[in-house]
């Protein structure tokens, strides 16, 4: 049996345990290609490109809130990739969260969105300034983010004029998002948490309001905070969703360290 161990409330209050229901969230998510020789030593040790889709990326512009949970709204974004990894025999196939920026929309929220998925998932979640000019689901919007002083991507969605397209929003693999929980220990000579983990989704939780293809836009290249450059060669699909669900408790799919 493990032992329990007493800890302040002044050490977690600014974080709180699952479940988190994120109820009338949106996203703008933007699928598209870039160099292959852009990606040199992005996948952590482990995962692997999918066949077809080794430069195919999707960024996505969230607007999340969880009143019940005390965390504001705010703005993030998330720059992924198809990836798959063996786990006991069999090939998990999911999207690879590389990095995830956060920006406040109101003032800081009781309960930190960044220190909760950090802490307990392994989201590789840092700040941006975000400038949005529209509104959400209504009518074309940009969005410019930038971090110390960098434009990281600015991105333009316009209505979509053309006949509907079939299957919208499977550009990519679906699978569950795939993230590198990354703890160094105190003594800086390795780590205490070393993890790919798969955040996990209430059941029946996710339920889609509203669904509509856009003109997507990114203008220039991606940046990312470790100067990786991601050149954009194509956009392949690009669409607004607006959509209810929980994010619940995880998975360790492989620890590195045991």
């Amino acid at each position: 049996m493990k032992k329990q161990f007493f800890i302040p409330n002044e050490i977690t209050s600014n974080f709180d345990r699952a479940d988190y229901p994120f109820p009338d969230s949106e996203v703008y998510a933007i699928a598209f290609k870039t160099d292959k020789a852009a990606l040199e030593g992005f996948l952590p040790e482990g995962l692997s490109y999918i066949e077809g889709y080794e430069d195919t990326m999707l960024l996505r512009i969230n607007r999340f809130e969880s009143t019940e949970k005390k965390i504001r709204p705010y703005w993030e974004s998330v720059i992924s990739i198809p990836a798959s990894m063996e786990v006991n025999g069999e090939t998990i196939i999911g999207e690879y969260a590389a990095q995830l920026y956060l920006g406040s929309i109101d003032p800081e929220s009781t309960v930190s969105p960044i220190l909760s998925g950090q802490l307990l998932y392994g989201y590789p979640k840092r700040e941006a300034l975000f400038s949005v000019k529209g509104e959400f689901g209504k009518g074309d919007i940009n969005v410019v983010k930038k971090r110390h002083g960098k434009t990281l991507c600015n991105v333009d969605f316009k209505a979509w004029t053309s006949e509907i397209p079939a299957n919208l929003g499977t550009a990519i693999p679906q699978g569950p998002m795939l993230v590198c929980k990354a703890i160094p220990n105190v003594s800086g000579n390795g780590w205490d948490v070393l993890e790919i983990n798969a955040p996990g989704v209430v059941e029946g939780s996710l339920k889609v309001k509203d669904m509509i293809p856009m003109e997507g836009k990114i203008n220039g290249d991606i940046l990312l905070d470790s100067g990786r450059i991601l050149p954009v060669k194509e956009v392949i699909e690009s669409y607004y969703m607006k959509f209810d669900w929980i994010l619940t408790w995880g998975t360790t799919l492989h620890n590195y360290i045991k």
